[in-house]
């Protein structure tokens, strides 16, 4: 299919100002490669490059290069990785130290080199007396020359790679189970690939040009040390046309090096491959899932884990649960939720927890020791793996053999009504279909702890229900305990047992999802659940409000007591004129927005005589009463309606 041609947009025209001086700068960077190629001899191109020198030169090359390749991936993949992940101090410095050989003429480099390896430098004597090593005027010398001027190549491309992979793959591959040792073999090196490659054939590229440090420290003999850009050298003073076909082949390759990476090293969007664009969500299946098949059923572990947690830092709370408890941990942004996740699988400084687990203190263990397994808010699928590889994940790190990982792995995404993608990457998922993905995989890695960071959140109403169907089924054969932070009070109330309600990092409330429901301690839960909720002081006969007005209630607490009055949305009334009935608390207000909610519609008045209140009314009520943004309206609330919460 012919593409439309691109139109340019008006107005689009690159001033002058700047056009001119960059073809400029175009110009003065082609120039000399025009004039490599207008001065080369092409009916002599083929003996120049096959002469004997040339030949031997170029094979010394290729093997210094290779060699200084090999070495920059031995010390600078860890050196990349410990810059990228970890801080210490002096860290500016040593990455100064990297960027040095960058910037330093060679010719210094050499002269460095020389002070430190030659037979009068820092380690030149130790090295010959102790190993017999003498590295000036040896091949070994031209090898270590060119790895100092190439390597920071490789640590800067590969650092910048690291920096833009997210730790929330290499903290789910540990909380399945995988040390630090595979976690970086099987998903971060994986994952950064390209910036491994572009680095690697950037460091042999500048390895097989190297000319100063290496004439400086190694000095230039012919089948020792004389690499190809020596030779160069050389045939400038016998023979300037076979100095320029060999100059022809260095340059050959050095653009051969740079268009293959396409723009990786300068991490331009042309040098990365496009995602695969998600695909749409498939049926799922009938509601009634299968039994899993024996072998499943058997694995299942027979062992109970109960909880003891003291978590200490922002997030502060005791927590103890039975096993086969699933607690729903809610509260609004910032309050703690997932950084008490984290605190249990030891992976942020935010927080500590004395962890048990069972009769095992778990506290000092690495994450990938602890048995908690955790599914983050995006699932952190690795892309490179398919989603059944994605799900045996947790089974291989625990030494399941291949096939029965494999075979276990695909009975849970049939469980969870992705079976038939089990060969599709995370990139052709749609993202609800990576959520169950995910979720797969922390059931089948067969934790004693789970941790699930809102893992309905990207799915929509109806495979929501079928996954929380198929959840709830396995947290009541769970032998351990699950933590659940959600935002949905559906699934707190229908997949949790107990409510754990945070607020800037303390226990506001822990009960049973009915006692929450009734009775909320928070504003934020009661708004949850689609309730006014005003914190207030008790008086005697009702509530003095924090935000200004008074409340009268049925029941009043205790005069002086700090309380929370929650309302019911339904239980307002809505008026064009000041009500005379029963409501003991009356307001004017003004309507300021009006939304839709199932049948209903929700309103939002503010008034200065009291808090903003959310009222739900009909939209046959709405249209009897004229009611549009902007309408000065009267709310009731009868003192029966309001419950009285102490804090």
């Amino acid at each position: 299919m012919k593409r439309p041609a691109l139109r340019r947009t008006p107005g689009a025209r690159a001033p002058l100002l700047l056009t001119v001086p960059a073809l400029l700068a175009v110009a003065f960077l082609m120039l000399p490669l025009v004039g490599v190629l207008a001065r080369t001899s092409w009916g002599g191109l083929g003996t120049h490059l096959t002469a004997e020198p040339t030949i031997q030169a170029l094979r010394l090359s290729l093997l210094v290069s290779l060699w200084s390749l090999v070495l920059s991936l031995l010390f600078g993949v860890p050196l990349a990785w410990l810059l990228a992940r970890v801080p210490f101090p002096g860290k500016a410095f040593v990455r100064s130290l990297v960027l040095l050989p960058m910037v330093l003429p060679p010719t210094v480099g050499g002269v460095a080199l020389l002070l430190a390896f030659g037979r009068r430098g820092l380690l030149g004597p130790w090295l010959e007396d102790t190993f017999g090593i003498t590295l000036p005027f040896h091949t070994s010398g031209a090898v270590l020359a060119a790895t100092f001027v190439s390597m920071p190549f490789l640590v800067v491309s590969l650092e910048g790679a690291l920096g833009g992979l997210r730790p929330r793959y290499e903290e789910t591959a540990a909380s399945l189970g995988a040390s630090p040792v595979r976690v970086f073999l099987t998903v971060t090196l994986p994952m950064v690939a390209p910036g491994l490659i572009a680095g690697a054939a950037l460091t042999w590229a500048r390895a097989l040009g190297e000319f100063g440090a290496t004439i400086t420290f190694a000095g230039n003999l012919p089948g020792t040390t004389q690499t190809l850009p020596l030779q160069v050298y050389l045939l400038l003073q016998e023979s300037p046309e076979a100095a320029t076909s060999v100059s022809l082949l260095l340059l050959a390759i050095a653009m051969i090096v740079l268009i293959s990476l396409r723009g990786r090293w300068t991490g331009t969007p042309g040098g990365r491959r496009e995602r695969s664009a998600p695909r749409p969500e498939e049926p799922t299946g009938p509601d009634v899932l299968p039994e899993p098949p024996s072998y499943v059923r058997e694995s299942v572990p027979r062992e109970r884990w109960p909880l003891h947690a003291d978590v200490t830092g922002f997030t502060r709370l005791t927590l103890d649960a039975a096993p086969g408890t699933t607690i729903a941990v809610v509260g609004p942004n910032g309050a703690g939720k997932t950084t008490l996740l984290r605190a249990l699988l030891g992976l942020t400084p935010r927080a500590h927890a004395q962890l048990r687990l069972g009769e095992s203190d778990v506290t000092q263990l690495p994450p990938h020791r602890r048995g908690v397994a955790w599914v983050p808010q995006d699932g952190a699928l690795f892309p490179h793996l398919s989603a059944l590889t994605n799900t045996a994940y947790g089974l291989r790190t625990r030494g399941v053999p291949r096939a029965e990982a494999r075979r276990e792995a695909q009975s849970w995404l049939d469980r969870l009504g992705v079976g038939h993608l089990a060969h599709r990457k995370p990139g052709q998922l749609s993202g609800g279909q990576a959520q169950r993905v995910a979720l797969a995989r922390a059931l089948a890695a067969r934790p004693r702890l789970l941790l699930l960071d809102e893992p309905l959140a990207a799915l929509d109403q109806t495979t929501r229900a079928h996954v929380r169907h198929t959840l709830r089924r396995h947290l009541a054969e769970f032998g351990g305990v699950c933590l659940i932070v959600t935002h949905d009070p559906v699934e707190a109330v229908s997949l949790a047992d107990r409510v754990l309600v945070l607020d800037d990092g303390r226990v506001r409330q822990d009960e049973p999802p009915a006692e929450v429901t009734r009775h909320p301690r928070s504003p934020w839960v009661a708004r949850m659940l689609g309730r006014n909720a005003w914190p207030g002081t008790a008086t005697s006969d009702g509530l003095d409000l924090a935000g200004g007005g008074h409340l009268v209630v049925a029941e009043p607490l205790a005069p002086g007591t700090e309380a929370l009055a929650v309302i019911a949305s339904e239980a307002v009334s809505v008026h064009r004129e000041k009500p005379t009935g029963s409501p003991r608390n009356v307001w004017p207000g003004t309507v300021r927005e009006i939304t839709s909610g199932g049948s209903r519609l929700r309103l939002l008045i503010t008034s200065d005589r009291a808090p903003d209140l959310v009222a739900e009314i009909t939209p046959q009520a709405a249209a009897e009463l004229r009611i549009a943004d902007g309408t000065e309206v009267w709310t009731g609330v009868k003192a029966t309606e309001v419950t009285v919460v102490p804090l």
